[in-house]
């Protein structure tokens, strides 16, 4: 862990076409604040720890996913050289890479000259493309892992991590999860005592490092394959049934294993894990409805065996029922019935 700031360092923000706002003003703002705003409002005198900067390919406006235009501080080129580097959401990766083909080489320079490089959200796909990640972990917003698992295959992607510290290699999950990054980024820079005065002051919470609750565990359909296709729409179709794997392996004309094997290549999970997931899935969203014990929604998601479902649920989404529950039915207007915790 970095010890106590230096007296001021430089952070660059990296902006793209079509760059999530919040993940450019997001960072920007937590690392300008570091030092000012909690001083602001102890009426005490600032110590800014971070100078920002935003920066794009050729110093021209940023044209944002929501089409508004940020004017960055200057190019690439102007900059001499930075302690952090930060990459705002980058995908529509190919667009980047055929207008700008000079940022993957730039931003290893960056790397190779001493400088952290953090990605936000989709910016991984640009720090991939620069090789640093070959070989080590990553994650991103969940909602894109099979497109940058197919993309590059070397990188160990780990979607469940909230954000991963790969020593001067950072990246982050969604673009709120920016902000967590942001904030672990200031108490390695600056210490922990600065990061709990920024996440006070910015009303942010400290600590978060999975993004497995948020996660809905789509299963994308174009890997080709027309069988399995068929088979991932009879198991849904058929989700709250008792499975007997072994017929359904001979109706689809295969052996167990083989059709097990098949079936994973393509999903990325088993059949028997992919019916867990459609039967969180649902859960989830009784549990979001509000108005059924966790009991009653397990009898209706296709188990008998409360206990069991407990453990799956927990294991996949990283929280109990009630956790849950409490979490994303906060602002429901519907009653919720206390049921099993």
């Amino acid at each position: 862990m970095i010890q106590q700031c230096e007296p001021v360092r430089k952070v660059t923000i990296l902006g793209v076409y079509n760059s999530m706002a919040t993940t450019i003003f997001g960072p920007m703002d937590i690392f300008n604040q570091a030092g000012r705003l909690w001083n602001r409002v102890s009426k005490s005198a600032p110590t800014p720890f971070f100078d920002v900067a935003i920066a794009s390919a050729d110093g021209q406006s940023i044209q944002c996913l929501n089409k508004v235009q940020i004017q960055p501080h200057c190019s690439i080129e102007s900059i001499d050289g930075t302690d952090l580097l930060v990459i705002a959401s980058a995908t529509y990766i190919e667009e980047i890479l055929e207008k700008n083909p000079e940022l993957v080489f730039w931003i290893r320079r960056q790397y190779e000259q001493g400088a952290h490089v953090a990605s936000i959200c989709t910016g991984v796909f640009l720090l991939a493309e620069t090789g640093l990640l070959d070989g080590k972990s990553a994650t991103l917003h969940w909602g894109f892992t099979e497109v940058f698992r197919r993309r590059y295959p070397r990188v160990n992607l780990n979607q469940d991590r909230m954000f991963i510290d790969q020593g001067r290699l950072y990246c982050s999950a969604g673009a709120n999860a920016g902000l967590d990054l942001s904030l672990y980024l200031v108490e390695k820079f600056c210490g922990r005592q600065t990061a709990v005065q920024s996440a006070k002051t910015m009303v942010l919470d400290l600590g978060r490092e999975m993004q497995t609750p948020y996660i809905s565990r789509f299963f994308f359909e174009d890997h080709g394959d027309a069988v399995v296709q068929r088979i991932q729409k009879w198991i849904e179709d058929h989700c709250t049934d008792n499975i007997d794997y072994e017929r359904l392996a001979e109706s689809f004309r295969m052996s167990r294993r083989s059709f097990e094997r098949r079936f994973k290549q393509c999903t990325g999970v088993t059949p028997l894990n992919y019916l867990q997931h459609l039967r969180v899935e649902a859960a989830k969203r009784l549990l979001e409805e509000g108005g059924w014990t966790f009991n009653e929604i397990t009898y209706k998601v296709g188990y008998e065996d409360v206990p069991f479902f407990r453990k799956v649920f927990t294991r996949l989404t990283g929280l109990r029922p009630k956790e849950y529950q409490q979490r994303f039915t906060g602002y429901s207007t519907k009653p919720v019935r206390e049921g099993s915790k």
